[in-house]
């Protein structure tokens, strides 16, 4: 359903407006986290004479899978996006096995253990982001099971001391910690999808009640609205049209009713594309429709005419009556719908429907 007119005589497309400002995505938002760390990781090691290959290699692979997934060849982002949590998962797995056993005397070991645990949660972010709450508790619990497994060599070798990645303070911290990250973005992600869900209700609710199932236009409930809306901002430069299809009757006595639906649904296509983009077309009962636009368009009449003509070719019942009323100065919505429906029974009791 488009946005009614505004007051203005000239009313940009609302589609428009909802183009002029995307939604930013999380996951893309997401990939600058990886990407600006490693940077900055690979300038303190360089800085402080501590760049070991094993950890170079690893920040240079981040930096290059993410700076792919944001930049890169269009058909090569989207499976690196969908693929970016398990990704740095296993590579933050792989440098935290490198720190502990193969370079765990090395100066920035601490520093990269340090950085590992605290980027980890980057990753559990990741996954409540992009998949269900319980594939994503399954995929954190996992990498979390796997980052203390892979840890108790290390714990059982170093009981006797205190660092922080030491003796049992490790497993103890991980599972404690990240187990309690883990449970607090379920509970986010599962309140995400349950609001997301009841949006999604509300708004078909809402789309049921003011749209009219037949024809797909807004029906009477929306007019109503959508003509407070209106005067509420001054509805200076509108019109309002009500609209009577008169040869109804006679299509459903010969034809029958679903020959008469099509009528109107032909009706309501006619109308939607006479009023175009800077009015609004509804249908307000059986065989009334109502057009609010503005006083640049063409008049409503004109426009029913060329409807009327085109159906014509099918149903040769096909007529309609128009009433229209110009918005006047401090007329309520009721009063503005009033006076069009009686310009509409003053033009039918004056010459019957306009063909």
């Amino acid at each position: 359903m488009r946005s009614p007119p505004d007051h203005s005589p000239v009313q940009a497309n609302p589609q428009h407006a909802q183009t002029r400002r995307q939604p930013v995505d999380p996951v893309r938002l997401l990939l600058w986290v990886p990407l600006l760390a490693a940077a900055i990781g690979l300038i303190i090691l360089v800085t402080l004479h501590v760049a070991a290959l094993p950890y170079v290699g690893l920040l240079m692979f981040v930096m290059v899978y993410s700076s792919l997934a944001l930049f890169g060849p269009r058909s090569t982002r989207t499976p690196l996006l969908m693929h970016a949590a398990q990704v740095y998962a296993v590579t933050l797995l792989v440098t935290w096995i490198t720190a502990l056993y193969l370079l765990p005397g090395h100066p920035a070991t601490s520093m990269v253990s340090l950085a590992v645990l605290l980027h980890l949660t980057t990753v559990y972010v990741f996954l409540f982001v992009q998949q269900s709450p319980q594939t994503a508790t399954h995929w954190a619990a996992g990498t979390l099971s796997a980052l203390v497994i892979t840890a108790l060599p290390h714990t059982w070798q170093t009981l006797e001391q205190t660092g922080i990645v030491d003796g049992v303070t490790l497993p103890v911290t991980l599972l404690v910690s990240h187990g309690a990250l883990i449970t607090v973005l379920r509970s986010f992600s599962t309140f995400r999808d349950w609001a997301a869900h009841s949006e999604g209700r509300a708004q078909a609710l809402h789309e049921l009640a003011h749209c009219d199932p037949l024809t797909g236009l807004p029906n009477r409930r929306a007019l109503e609205r959508d003509l407070e809306r209106v005067v509420a901002v001054s509805g200076a430069g509108q019109r309002l049209a009500v609209v009577d299809v008169d040869g109804l009757k006679g299509v459903n006595d010969r034809l029958g009713h679903a020959a008469g639906d099509d009528l109107l649904r032909r009706f309501a296509k006619g109308f939607t594309e006479q009023i175009g983009e800077y009015g609004q077309a509804y249908r307000i009962g059986g065989d009334e429709f109502a057009l609010l636009m503005s006083d640049e368009q063409p008049s409503a009449e004109a426009m029913i005419g060329v409807v009327t003509r085109h159906i014509r070719a099918m149903y040769l019942e096909a007529a309609a009556s128009v009433g229209t009323a110009h918005w006047r100065p401090g007329e309520t919505a009721d009063a503005w719908l009033a006076r069009a429906d009686a310009a509409l029974y003053r033009h039918k009791r004056r010459g019957g429907p306009g063909r």
